[in-house]
């Protein structure tokens, strides 16, 4: 039994890895509609900090709205879940450590998937 949580957190760290290079290439596909806005934004005054406080902000955000989204469908499915496989599992809510390794989890997804494009869709627009 242990050996297919192993196996499935190992997968499950693959998936999210994935998915952060994936956000990185959807985010750069969108840097030259952005280049207009970070000219903008460095016309007015914004220097190279601000600039990727913000794309790592979005990216933060995204992760974190994207992690409330998860634990809401782990919610609405663990009924159905629990009849399939005929056992009673629930998610520990009160526990400080599921909390922490979650937003740890959300922190560092959201720093790999932002890092590419805050710190190079800026330079477009030198």
């Amino acid at each position: 039994m242990i050996d297919y949580v192993k196996l499935f957190t190992i997968i499950a760290v693959f998936i999210i890895l994935i998915a952060c290079i994936n956000f990185m290439n959807l985010s750069t596909a969108r840097s030259e509609r952005r280049a207009r806005e970070v000219g903008i934004r460095k016309s007015v005054g914004s220097n190279r900090s601000e600039l990727i406080f913000q794309f790592l902000g979005e990216s933060l955000l995204i992760t974190l709205v994207a992690f409330v989204f998860g634990l809401l469908i782990v919610e609405l499915s663990m009924p159905f879940f629990n009849d399939i496989v005929s056992k009673k599992l629930s998610v520990p809510y009160s526990n400080p450590v599921f909390w922490s390794l979650g937003f740890g989890l959300v922190l560092i997804t959201g720093l790999i998937s932002g890092s590419y494009p805050a710190f190079t869709c800026h330079r477009s627009t030198r």
